[in-house]
């Protein structure tokens, strides 16, 4: 899978479900805190993806340094 392929669908899922957040939000009687919670909650969820997302690029960018410097001493 592309990296950009999996950032795509993180972004489209977080947005989406920010969406059917809002909807539910509307959709029902919540207390205002209630609501305050659930969107907190969404953006400590999506923070954290896409810090792992962040992550894992980065990870990505050093494994090529360290082929290279292991391909150096092994030769």
């Amino acid at each position: 899978m592309k990296f950009s392929t999996l950032v795509s669908r993180a972004v489209e899922d977080s947005f989406l479900s920010l969406k059917d957040l809002v909807d539910k939000s509307k959709a029902t009687q919540q207390y205002d805190s209630d609501k305050k919670i659930s969107l907190l909650k969404h953006l400590v969820y999506t923070q954290l993806r896409m810090l792992r997302i962040n992550v894992l690029g980065k990870w990505c960018q050093q494994v090529k340094k360290i082929f290279f410097l292991l391909v150096g001493i092994l030769c």
